[in-house]
């Protein structure tokens, strides 16, 4: 009993990272609100404001330990 209490109390939770606002879902937005969000993110591209999915993909598996 003791052992498996030494155990439960000695294992290390990994960091877990919160993103500081809440993603945008296309249900929450209204059709004018959704049009400006793909404006943005059009805008964004031309303007060469772009990353490389494998770039993106492996930003991600370092933030989150995957």
């Amino acid at each position: 009993m003791a052992t498996k209490l030494v155990n439960l109390y000695t294992r290390m939770e990994p960091d877990v990272k919160i993103p500081s606002s809440r993603p945008v879902t296309m249900s929450a937005l209204s059709e004018a609100e959704l049009n400006a969000e793909l404006q943005k993110g059009y805008a964004d591209s031309k303007a060469g404001r772009v990353k490389e999915a494998s770039a993106v993909f492996a930003e991600i598996r370092k933030d989150y330990n995957v």
